[in-house]
């Protein structure tokens, strides 16, 4: 109860004034003290918390319907301070958190008219049509809002209309929302008789300056025709006791709400003693009511969260509001769960903070629920890491085998004009060849000619001499001729197969050389494919004449070997051996043409080339794959290490 002590009064004055500022954001007239009795608009104070401000129902739904309701109050100032509030001059019923609208939208709210007739027929209509009892109320500028506000209107004018109007909104509404509604008309319509019996309340600056400056809202504020329908405001203070009975009603039912409600809802003291514990709260967290009443509300918070609630009670006394905060408390059994809180203060009539109202739902479930999505999520997180990685190794590989083929483009371009510049170095060398040997002969063959012409006429003893010499530069002749030719193509090779082919041409090379040449080949060597024994000639062939050119070694060994499914060759010096530099070059990059050559020789017949050197000399080894067929196992042709 207030105080009827004056030193009481002007302790209480101040901080309801700052009160209803900070819940405002302003501070109205309407609830300025009067230094007579600070009591009563102590208790003013109060009513408008319980019907108006924390009444359940929507914030802007409710700050819309009290201007449209003041439009039928013959005094001006409650349509014009909520007005004030509904576009952001203040808050909307009191809440921070709810969107103010634009002064159009509340142009259009004033300019609709009071449906009666067959147009509120109409809006009976949409109501009876909806489906009852609905789920949230109507947002601003709907239908449905129409719909409801002329029910309400009907209602709170108490016009013939009133009792069906009522009947639908319960329909409508629900018993309870029902309760919350009419205690919000009770606000209403004693809000409007305060005006009338106080005149001295007068608009604030701010709402001077918004009539000023919008002359559209001014007209419809000032010159509401709906506003000589205020009839029934002068029989108000007659139904005061009726409305206290109303109110008293509502609050029994919302206790009986509260006692029903599935979700926990606790009230405590500042200092953490529970002072109330509903059946919800018994359900969740396993106390009955006659264990928890009176005891800490520490019984149910894990020690760990002792500070959390430290911090919850501060900021209570300091009246705030928490909402939809969410935590872990403790069950009886010592279980833990989820919990969103939504925790209020509690005012007594002089608007202190004595306690505070709290609403516990277990959200378990959810937490379940955002977990798995959260792991879900983790998941394909990583399954994106995963192929974002897979796409840069990928990229990287691409990107190389492109390098690589670029490099093996300049490689075969670099091949190709190595491939001209010899070719144009063994025709010089067939030309040499030919000039100093074939040119010779036939020199002197012709020469011979001219001399066996002459002895013919004058010594024909010795003709016979002449003519045997003639012959033997022919028969020289004809041998270079067939030597520069089988070098070209060894035709032996078409003819008798691999093994004669490369025995004459080993004796060929060592007689026209000082390499000594080693070949061990089975006799029996039976005949490959002839492309395949091009390949091994050809790369016995490179490799003595790179032998005789530029290892040094006077000697070669040449071991082939035949297996079932593989043919082996290997030719091996005895000579300077290459570099390390060099033969990581070669092994890398296949340079020069020879080497080069016998790679892509042995690659198309699908095998394997090897080269290994050191000081000791160098060893090339093929291995070229056959196809088995019948084959008889060479006693003498294996290779050694």
């Amino acid at each position: 109860m207030a105080s009827n002590n004056p030193q009481s009064a002007s302790n209480t004055a101040p901080e309801l004034q700052r009160d209803v500022r900070e819940r405002f954001g302003v501070l109205p007239n309407f609830f300025r003290l009067s230094p007579e009795t600070p009591e009563i608009t102590e208790k003013l104070w109060g009513f408008a918390q319980a019907a108006y401000l924390d009444n359940p129902l929507p914030s802007v739904f409710k700050e819309r319907l009290f201007v449209y309701l003041s439009r039928f109050c013959a005094v001006r100032y409650c349509i014009a301070r909520h007005t004030g509030f509904l576009i952001g001059l203040g808050r909307p019923a009191g809440d921070k958190n709810a969107h103010a609208e634009s002064v159009e939208a509340v142009v259009k709210l004033l300019r609709r008219p009071l449906p009666r007739g067959p147009e509120l027929e109409s809006r009976q209509s949409v109501c009876s049509n909806n489906p009852a009892p609905i789920i949230e109320m109507p947002t601003s500028d709907t239908q449905l809002e129409d719909a409801l506000f002329a029910l309400a209107s009907h209602v709170f004018l108490q016009t013939a209309e009133a009792p069906e109007c009522l009947d639908a909104l319960e329909r409508l509404l629900g018993a309870i929302r029902l309760q919350y509604l009419l205690l919000f008309l009770a606000f209403v319509r004693a809000a409007h008789y305060w005006t009338r019996v106080h005149p001295e309340i007068q608009f604030e600056d701010d709402i001077k300056q918004l009539l000023a400056t919008h002359e559209a809202l001014a007209s419809c504020i000032i010159n509401d025709p709906e506003a000589s329908t205020d009839k029934v405001t002068q029989s108000i203070l007659d139904e005061l006791p009726l409305l206290r009975l109303k109110a008293d009603k509502a609050i029994g039912l919302l206790a009986s709400i509260v006692d029903s409600s599935d979700d926990a809802i606790i009230s405590k003291t500042l200092d953490g003693m529970i002072t109330s514990w509903n059946a919800g709260a018994e359900q969740l967290f396993g106390y009955k009511a006659i264990e928890a009443l009176g005891q800490p509300i520490w019984m149910i918070i894990p020690l760990d969260r002792r500070d959390e609630e430290t911090r919850i009670l501060a900021r209570l006394a300091q009246g705030e509001r928490i909402d939809h905060f969410d935590t872990i408390r403790r069950r009886k059994d010592g279980t833990m769960l989820n919990v969103s809180l939504s925790i209020s203060p509690i005012r007594d009539a002089a608007g202190k903070t004595i306690g505070a109202s709290k609403i516990a739902r277990d959200i378990t479930s959810r937490k379940r629920v955002e977990r798995e999505l959260q792991e879900s999520e983790q998941r394909f997180r990583t399954l994106a890491d995963a192929l974002d990685t897979q796409v840069q190794f990928r990229t990287q590989e691409l990107r190389r085998r492109n390098a690589e083929i670029l490099q093996q483009s300049d490689q075969l371009r670099d091949l190709s004009g190595r491939l001209m510049l010899a070719q144009d170095e063994e025709r010089r060398h067939i030309s040499r060849e030919l000039h100093d040997s074939a040119g010779q002969n036939l020199a002197a063959l012709g020469m011979t000619i001219v001399r066996i012409e002459k002895e013919a006429k004058g010594d024909p003893t010795r003709l016979s001499d002449s003519i045997k010499e003639a012959q033997d530069l022919v028969q020289d002749l004809l041998q270079e001729i067939r030597t520069t030719s089988y070098l070209l193509h060894p035709a032996m090779l078409d003819e008798s197969g691999l093994s004669s082919a490369l025995r004459w041409y080993v004796e060929g090379l060592a007689g026209r050389s000082d390499l000594s040449i080693e070949l061990n080949i089975p006799d029996n060597l039976e005949r490959l494919a002839p492309e395949m024994e091009l390949a091994i000639f050809r790369l016995v062939q490179e490799c003595l004449t790179n032998i005789h050119r530029h290892s040094g070694s006077k000697t070669a060994v040449i071991r082939i070997a035949r297996e079932p499914d593989k043919i082996y060759v290997e030719v091996q010096d005895h000579g300077k051996g290459i570099s390390q530099e060099r033969l990581a070059e070669i092994q890398s990059k296949g340079v020069g043409v020879g080497i080069r050559g016998m790679r892509e020789r042995v690659r198309q017949s699908h095998g394997e080339l090897t080269i290994d050197s050191n000081v000791l000399g160098t060893k090339i080894i093929a291995i070229f794959p056959v196809k088995t067929a019948a084959f008889v196992s060479p006693p003498n042709g294996q290779l050694t290490s």
